[in-house]
């Protein structure tokens, strides 16, 4: 029997949203497919058509939300001849922005998602913002991770506020700090 698309992904969606609501409160070794299932108003069947584990549902979510990202940088901004960032972070910070509930979550709570994330945006660092030739490998190592960092950490800082400054603020505090003399272009 074949199930239509439509509904399949309204499960899945269904499953995932009843897994980040358990996931916002709890650690994942104490969410239990049972828990998952309730919540989202499914049996533990209709779970497995779909996942192996609650680990493989949490796997699923961060590979979307990396493939969108990934997405972003390779069509959008690496095809770009210069990285205009008060332009181009915006698409990023929005996507983030997306999963505003869950990102701060997901950086905090595995170490894993930050670094397959900051692998993701590094080319964008190398291509527009760390000078290839005046620095030995290790000091273009040292930076990429640095600018890296400091990206994700201001972004995670930055989502959870109440009254957040608006994304083109924030985009141009970043770019004050990290590329100045873009920033005065801009």
């Amino acid at each position: 029997m074949k199930r239509q698309p439509q509904v399949t992904e309204q499960t899945r969606a269904h499953l995932m949203q009843a897994f980040w609501e358990l996931y916002l409160e709890k650690p994942i070794d104490k969410i239990t497919v049972r828990e998952i299932t309730d919540r989202a108003g499914y049996n533990r069947a209709t779970f497995y058509l779909h996942y192996r584990d609650v680990y493989d549902l949490f796997e699923q979510l961060e590979d979307s939300i990396l493939m969108q990202i990934r997405q972003l940088v390779n069509d959008r901004l690496l095809g770009e001849e210069t990285l205009d960032f008060s332009n181009h972070m915006g698409f990023i910070v929005q996507l983030a922005e997306r999963f505003n509930r869950f990102m701060p979550r997901l950086l905090a709570g595995d170490p894993s998602f930050a670094e397959r994330l900051k692998a993701i945006i590094t080319p964008l660092l190398d291509r527009f913002i760390i000078p290839a030739d005046e620095l030995t490998d290790d000091e273009r190592d040292i930076l990429r991770n640095f600018y890296a960092s400091g990206l994700l950490s201001a972004i995670t800082t930055w989502m959870p506020r109440r009254d957040r400054m608006p994304i083109d603020e924030l985009i141009a505090l970043i770019m004050r700090a990290v590329a100045p003399h873009q920033a005065e272009r801009a």
